[in-house]
């Protein structure tokens, strides 16, 4: 659970520190006031990334430098830690005051998930998107998973640099580990993906919307012909990855094959896409918390207006009896679905700035 979060930098958000609630906690405003900025803040401390812009620079306030996030994190058993990122023009990240290399150590504190206008274009853009949500869930949900991705991916990288440079030896020297940690990155993939499967349609039937659902298929395309190993589908391709200068198969090149009914997911309309990815995420979540006995905190920007009237009450009143974190953004104080606009913090925005209305009380 993240208990405050402080940032500095952040494009219009005036630098201040949040004190959050367990359960909802709700962002209410105008257009432009800076509700999602605050979730992006979230966000960039959560994964060290936007999830609005792939650079962080056009995060930075106008005028400014660097931008500074930080916050702290209580787990049950675990007790509390201070986590933070910085960027100057490079990514810095921070745990417990010391500079960590990379941001995985910190990422591992505060799992996040988010559903925004972009969220929705999931099933219908690249494989990119659904394969990042997919390590999403491999590294906070399967021992090992980081290591061997990790492992995976240096590999492949070297290899890809010999290649470019027309090193064949060096490009197979790194064969062997390649093989190796791409096969553990493939089978804990298609292990997840069962259960996740699963749980996508237990989430669905919790938020409402399960009938909906009822013919979901979900299974994993590994990235090579699934009738050879990994080690066969590269020696097939060694000749064509020489000559293009990168790799053809492999994990990197994996996807998700979802369908409704037999078809593609991608042609279904747009309310059933909406609702099966606001399950996936749903999905993950509960996994997560089987799992590990904790669960992301969910950032739901302007669902309100992304998803129809009974989708939207059937996702809050699932989501309000979880026991989850949620950050929920919104024009209009009343939501669907949360009774009398119940919430365990509203955060009323303008211009950059948040105050937190107590109960029975104005906005302070």
């Amino acid at each position: 659970m993240l208990t405050s979060l402080w940032f500095q930098g952040v494009r219009n958000l005036q630098e201040q520190t949040l004190q959050l609630a367990p359960g909802i906690n709700r962002l209410v405003g105008p257009n432009g006031a800076g509700k999602t900025s605050v979730l992006e803040a979230v966000h960039i401390l959560a994964a060290g990334r936007s999830f609005r812009t792939q650079q962080l620079r056009r995060v930075l306030t106008t005028g400014t430098a660097e931008l500074w996030v930080g916050g702290e994190v209580d787990h049950r058993g675990s007790g509390a830690h201070r986590i933070g990122v910085v960027w100057d023009g490079t990514r810095r990240s921070r745990l417990d005051g010391r500079w960590m290399e990379g941001h995985a150590t910190v990422a591992e504190w505060l799992p996040v998930r988010v559903l925004h206008a972009g969220s929705f274009e999931l099933l219908t853009a690249g494989p990119d998107e659904r394969r990042r949500l997919l390590d999403w869930g491999g590294f906070h949900a399967i021992p090992g998973y980081r290591v061997a991705w990790q492992r995976w991916r240096r590999a492949h990288e070297q290899r890809n640099a010999a290649l470019r440079h027309g090193d064949r030896c060096g490009a197979r020297e790194f064969e062997r580990p390649l093989v190796e940690f791409g096969g553990q990155v493939n089978e804990a993939r298609a292990r997840y993906v069962i259960q996740w499967s699963a749980a996508t349609r237990e989430a669905a039937g919790v938020f409402g919307f399960g009938e909906r659902l009822e013919g979901l298929e979900v299974s994993l395309r590994a990235g090579w012909d699934r009738e050879r190993t990994l080690a066969e589908a590269l020696d097939r391709s060694r000749s064509m990855d020489e000559e293009r200068g990168f790799a053809q198969v492999g994990p990197q090149r994996a996807d998700l094959d979802l369908r409704l009914d037999g078809r593609p997911a991608a042609e279904a309309s747009r309310g059933e896409q909406k609702r099966l990815v606001t399950a996936l995420v749903g999905g993950q979540a509960r996994m997560l918390e089987n799992e590990s006995g904790r669960a992301p905190v969910l950032l739901l920007d302007d669902v309100v207006s992304e998803l129809d009237r009974p989708a939207v009450e059937g996702l809050m009143r699932g989501l309000e009896g979880s026991g989850w974190q949620i950050l929920v953004t919104a024009v209009e104080d009343a939501i669907p679905g949360l009774e009398q606009g119940r919430s365990d913090r509203l955060f009323h925005v303008k211009h950059g700035r948040l105050s937190v209305e107590r109960r029975n009380s104005p906005p302070v």
